[in-house]
């Protein structure tokens, strides 16, 4: 039987004094303790993971042992076999990159997250189950879009971590295009799910995409649909499959339309 988790309480803050993201991975580095905040901990599937909000989409579902978005995650591994590489943009707590490590079986997942909220326990993932030598930490409390820029800060969602929103001038989260960190990667899978920001974060990665031509998965808002439409066209892109996350966005996965189709 599952033990029942430790009521926590609740985080208050979005920024370092809740997490210190650039101090965590510098502590990491040098084989020190990381220093984490209160997180409940859940087991299930020979996989562990730490959690630190309630009445959240992902860590509910990780709460009830199970994968957020298992048909995304089933899709993408019937697509793809052992010894991906794998960018996860938005990787929230960890759910999609430790499906990517452990049951899709990547070679390499990088990982994007900028709010210390997610970033916490993302981080503790990583270690619980043994990753860090598949999962990429490097990037870690950094924000994609379309030009550098700097001072971000989140803005908070109390009842979905996922949808905490960057805010210009609102904190110190640096932001750079992802072609400037991604130069030296030809990833198999791209995932993308950044609360609106899909237009900007597509923009800055244009030169990735085009050399690497991955597969997609990108979660769109609505109001955005028809310029991720226009960029798909033009960026040589064709649908494969979609799936409704709410009443204002839903998930794409795209493949290059210059490969061979792999949805059968």
């Amino acid at each position: 039987m599952q033990p029942e988790p430790v009521t926590l309480p609740r985080p208050e803050t979005t920024d370092a004094s809740y997490f210190d993201v650039a101090a965590a991975r510098a502590a990491l580095a040098s084989g020190a303790v990381v220093a984490f905040p209160p997180l409940d901990l859940v087991h299930w599937g020979g996989m562990s993971f730490a959690l630190n909000f309630r009445h959240d989409p992902v860590q509910d579902a990780l709460r009830a042992g199970g994968f957020y978005e298992a048909r995304e995650l089933r899709a993408l591994k019937g697509l793809l076999g052992p010894g991906a590489v794998v960018v996860d943009i938005g990787a929230n707590i960890g759910n999609h990159a430790v499906f990517f490590a452990r049951r899709m079986r990547a070679a390499r997942v990088i990982v994007f997250e900028p709010n210390p909220l997610a970033a916490a326990p993302l981080m503790a993932n990583v270690l619980l189950n043994g990753l860090s030598g598949v999962i990429c930490l490097d990037h870690l409390g950094v924000a994609l879009g379309a030009a550098p820029g700097q001072g971000y800060g989140m803005r908070r969602h109390d009842r979905n971590l996922g949808a905490t929103r960057l805010r210009p001038a609102e904190g110190g989260i640096p932001m750079l295009p992802g072609d400037a960190l991604l130069a030296d990667e030809s990833p198999d899978l791209i995932k993308i799910d950044v609360e609106g920001m899909e237009l900007e974060v597509l923009e800055g990665l244009s030169a990735t995409i085009a050399r690497a031509r991955p597969l997609m998965l990108v979660e769109v808002d609505d109001a955005n649909l028809p310029g991720f439409l226009d960029w798909q066209a033009a960026a040589g892109y064709r649908p494969l499959k979609d799936w409704r996350v709410s009443k204002s966005n839903a998930n794409y996965l795209i493949e290059s339309a210059r490969d061979d189709a792999r949805l059968t």
